[in-house]
């Protein structure tokens, strides 16, 4: 059975967006964040299981976190939740999102796409003293989303030809 955190070590919970997607963020008492299993793989509609199948992959993106067992790891109380979580490295998750963004989720790649452009957007508005709200970070990412994955979709539209409808699901070209 899993090892609990004392009631003296709580974890604090904020729900962030990227875009509309909600993601459960922790942060645990010694600073760090973390995140919810569940929030990772619903942000990019893979079953709740699938993280654990990847860790026991042998993807490049695994490897860094191939002796690590989640089973095992403590579980974290959550301070006003009344209950017990085992989050997860931001690392992790990003390291998820990126194998299955190569594995072709439309989802995963426009996420990695809108962080990636965030990021560096970040740095350069810090570098020019250019002040925005976490509110217009939000908006300029989930624009970047959609736009993402509205162009993807229309690409691969494109790209069929009369007669895969007959035995190609959609999605593929």
């Amino acid at each position: 059975m899993a090892k609990l955190v004392t009631s003296t070590q709580k974890a604090v919970k904020a729900v962030i967006h990227l875009g509309s997607i909600p993601l459960d963020v922790y942060q645990m008492p010694d600073g760090d964040y973390k995140l919810y299993i569940e929030s990772v793989t619903a942000a990019i509609d893979r079953p709740n299981n699938d993280l654990l199948r990847f860790l026991s992959g042998k993807s490049p993106q695994a490897l860094p976190y191939k002796n690590r067992n989640l089973l095992q790891d403590p579980m974290v109380e959550v301070e006003g939740y009344g209950g017990y979580i085992k989050p997860i490295p931001v690392e992790l998750a990003t390291g998820y999102w990126f194998y299955r963004a190569i594995k072709g989720s439309l989802i995963a790649q426009a996420i990695i796409q809108a962080s990636l452009a965030e990021s560096i957007e970040r740095r350069a508005d810090a570098a020019f003293e250019f002040k925005r709200t976490e509110k217009e970070y939000n908006q300029k990412f989930g624009e970047r989303l959609e736009e993402v994955l509205a162009y993807n979709t229309q690409d691969i539209v494109d790209r069929r030809l009369p007669g895969d409808d007959l035995y190609l699901p959609p999605g593929i070209n």
